[in-house]
C-alpha cells in the first residue's frame, strides 16, 4: 500500500475521505471524536499530503478499495467531504457489499 494512512480507535470501521485540494488533515477535529467509538481510518488520497503523486490518471475508488483490502476490512462506513463525498458515493455504487449502511454502523442493535 503506497497511500499514507492513519488508524485510530477500535470498533466498527469508518473511513474518512478528504476533499479535493486537501489531505487527511480535513478530519483532524473529527478523528478524535469518532475514534472514541469506532475504528477510524483517515488517509491521504493519491497526490495529496504524504501519498505519492499519480503516474497515470488516478482511480480514487479503486484506491479506497485497495486500502480496505490492505487493512483486511471487508465492510466499512465511508464518509466523504466535497470531492470525498463523490468518491464515497461512487464506492458505494460500485462496491455496495463493502459499504455499510448508516444503520449497521451507528446502531447498537443487531442488524439481521
Amino acid at each position: 500500500m503506497d497511500l499514507h494512512y492513519e488508524v485510530h480507535g477500535s470498533g466498527k470501521p469508518v473511513v474518512l475521505v478528504h476533499s479535493g485540494g486537501a489531505d487527511m488533515r480535513d478530519w483532524s477535529y473529527l478523528v478524535p471524536l469518532l475514534s472514541e467509538n469506532f475504528y477510524v481510518i483517515a488517509f491521504d488520497g493519491r497526490g495529496a499530503g504524504r501519498s505519492p503523486s499519480p503516474v497515470q490518471p488516478p482511480n480514487y475508488v479503486e484506491d479506497l478499495l485497495s486500502l480496505l483490502d490492505h487493512l483486511n476490512i471487508s465492510q466499512a462506513a465511508v464518509i466523504g467531504h466535497s470531492m470525498g463525498g463523490r468518491i464515497a458515493t461512487e464506492f458505494a455504487i460500485h462496491y455496495p457489499e463493502n459499504a455499510c449502511s448508516k444503520r449497521s454502523v451507528f446502531s447498537t442493535e443487531k442488524v439481521g
